[in-house]
């Protein structure tokens, strides 16, 4: 890969960084206003309470995943950039398409898929969510 190549993907991590950073964490709402209060006065606020804290929760945690992920392909262009780029389980060139839609990918597509076979498939029946 060339430098101007890396000097991109170093620039497209840097804006992917700025911009899972600039939401900020998703603020977790206690399922109590009040304090004093005792008690659930309405069952259908505390269901949508712990909902929205659960949504929170979770995007809190994908953001941080997220974040971790461009941090360590930054650390691996400042450290290693001739390895940038090459399959973490085949050390094959990633596909520069997928570089450029995912400059953080550790691994080739082919290998992703073996690795988590069941991601973006979905279910063919009613019945079929347990396989």
């Amino acid at each position: 890969m060339t430098p101007r190549q890396l000097a991109g993907f170093k620039a497209a991590l840097e804006k992917a960084r700025t911009d899972a950073r600039a939401d900020g964490p998703a603020k977790i709402e206690p399922n109590r206003k009040d304090p004093i209060a005792v008690g659930v006065p309405d069952e259908d606020e505390q269901a949508l309470s712990e909902m929205m804290q659960t949504l929170a929760s979770t995007r809190n945690k994908k953001q941080a995943e997220l974040l971790a992920q461009i941090t360590r392909a930054l650390r691996k262009l400042d450290t290693a950039p001739d390895d940038f780029g090459l399959c973490e389980d085949c050390e094959e060139a990633i596909p520069a398409k997928r570089l450029q839609a995912l400059p953080y990918a550790t691994l080739c597509t082919e290998c992703q898929s073996k690795q988590d076979p069941r991601r973006n498939q979905s279910r063919k029946g009613l019945t079929d969510y347990d396989r």
